[in-house]
């Protein structure tokens, strides 16, 4: 199997971002849950952090064991390995670990912090970071394990207030802060070599210069559906046109040299009845030089109504240059705030209506998956508000109706789900 690149992800249309960075099928939590950042409205990048002060946190006292415990939102890594977020209260988080696959877990979380679960990476079953951000003070750091949550190392963040981190090693990750207003956004990207200690400025070169950005600012639209990927092999970015009228093509730049040169691609809509359907591309998913570019395509009609929402796949193979639509458009999909969970460049998850819809071959063909759960995010009762795959057939999903929550675990692709009763262990 080939691993999977993994990315950093701006998806401004969503109202919790963090569900933009690697989850990209999970939805915003119910307001019981503390899950949103405060936008950062100011930027300067050109500073790297000061060195950080070492202080190790140790975790909680452990609740009594056999205790059950609700699971709001999670994220597993592999069949039995996963990090997860329970709610206090007093509305504060808690973060815990599995090594069971969701049935038992513990409680890793860092004394005396008051813990919301935006901006966080786990790269593993060790190694994690969460992101603190005290509004009063208006200051940010970061939590970081190397043993599951033993013990936390604090590093300040005193100059990426509001980050996004996603880490691709022990030593390698990428942050992104964001300016916005006025359905602007401005976004900048840094780099850590080691741990997140300190961060250095990724000075990207926009397609388009404006006098007055700081080095290394993209200026997308923040209503539009614009979105910009990085790795460090690539830069995409893609434009939508949900604030204008309908421009009939998929527009993306992209770069392989950190913006000194940009490569722009109108790609065609499918034939026929979408043509005049409003577009927002998602940003795109790589697995080497092969990759796919979700689109979702809607229209409304002069009452509001919704005439119709479909997904179209794009793929490439020579890592963004050019890229082909798969044949097959999956109609009846939730709309321009989903976006599919892609495993490879043959298999992916997106909800369709109430159901559960799953390519095996690149979008050549679509399944409908049995009625089972509901992932209507319209529905009036309890739905789907975060479905997640570790591989085609092991899959979790939280449940709620805004007050109850439930998780649940499918083993063979989402066609049977079976709820477990997650409890707290020592």
């Amino acid at each position: 199997m080939k691993k999977t690149l993994r990315l950093l992800v701006i998806c401004p249309l969503l109202v919790f971002l963090a569900a933009c960075i690697g989850l990209s099928s999970v939805t915003p939590p119910p307001p019981t849950v503390p899950a949103q950042l405060p936008t950062n409205t100011a930027f300067s990048p050109g500073v790297t952090t000061l060195p950080p002060t070492e202080v190790v946190i140790p975790p909680t006292e452990t609740p009594a064991p056999g205790l059950p415990v609700v699971i709001y939102q999670l994220h597993m890594l592999d069949q039995s390995n996963g990090w997860g977020w329970t709610s206090q209260a007093d509305e504060t988080s808690r973060i815990l670990r599995t090594q069971d696959g969701g049935v038992t877990w513990s409680d890793v979380s860092p004394q005396g912090q008051a813990l919301t679960p935006y901006a966080s990476s786990f790269l593993d079953a060790q190694t994690a970071w969460i992101a603190l951000y005290d509004p009063a003070a208006d200051s940010s750091a970061l939590l970081r394990t190397v043993d599951g949550g033993q013990t936390w190392v604090s590093l300040p963040q005193k100059d990426l207030q509001n980050a996004y981190y996603d880490f691709t090693s022990p030593n390698d990750g990428v942050a992104e802060t964001a300016g916005v207003g006025a359905g602007n956004l401005y976004l900048n990207l840094y780099s850590s070599n080691d741990g997140g200690a300190s961060w250095t400025p990724i000075l990207i070169a926009a397609p388009d210069s404006e006098p007055g950005l700081p080095d290394g600012t993209i200026h997308l639209c923040n209503i539009c559906g614009d979105s910009l990927y990085y790795d460090p092999e690539r830069l995409v970015i893609t434009y939508g046109d949900l604030a204008s009228d309908p421009g009939g093509v998929v527009r993306l730049s992209v770069s392989t040299d950190l913006g000194q040169s940009w490569k722009d691609l109108n790609l065609p809509l499918p034939d026929g009845k979408y043509a005049d359907g409003l577009v927002a591309p998602k940003a795109p998913v790589f697995f080497g030089s092969e990759g796919l570019l979700p689109v979702s395509i809607g229209k409304y009609d002069a009452d509001g109504a919704l005439v119709y929402s479909v997904l179209a796949l794009y793929l490439t193979r020579d890592g963004g240059q050019g890229w082909s639509q798969a044949p097959a458009i999956l109609e009846n999909t939730v709309g321009f705030f989903d976006s599919p969970q892609i495993l490879s460049p043959e298999e992916a998850f997106i909800r369709c209506g109430k159901n559960l819809c799953v390519t095996r071959d690149g979008a050549q063909t679509w399944q409908t998956l049995p009625d089972g759960l509901d992932f209507d995010l319209n529905s009036s009762g309890a739905y789907v508000f975060q479905y997640e795959f570790v591989d085609p057939a092991q899959g979790w999903a939280v449940v709620s109706d805004g007050a109850d929550f439930q998780l649940w675990k499918s083993s063979d692709g989402g066609v049977t789900w079976i709820q477990l009763a997650p409890r707290l262990i020592q």
